[in-house]
């Protein structure tokens, strides 16, 4: 049993490698929708904002699966880019 992430998520991997094409590419889909939180999560984070104040500042609380389904919806996908100070 994996005592670290790294190595769950090596297990994974290869689990996913020995299923076939399907499986990666499901995980690669996964990987995908855990990088936007993460990214997410580090920007508020460096801020030193709550939650809350983030939420009170987008004037939402929307989930990730609610922003990935509009921008499904209109043929695209959620991508976060960081922003150049002006």
């Amino acid at each position: 049993m994996a005592t670290k992430f790294s190595e769950f998520m090596r297990g994974i991997e290869e689990e996913a490698r020995a299923e076939g094409p399907e499986a990666v590419t499901q995980l690669e889909a996964l990987r995908e929708h855990f990088r936007l939180g993460r990214q997410l999560a580090q920007a508020r984070l460096k801020q030193n904002l709550s939650q809350t104040q983030v939420a009170k500042r987008a004037q939402a609380n929307p989930t990730l699966s609610t922003l990935s389904a509009v921008a499904c919806a209109v043929g695209l996908e959620v991508d976060l880019k960081r922003r150049r100070a002006t």
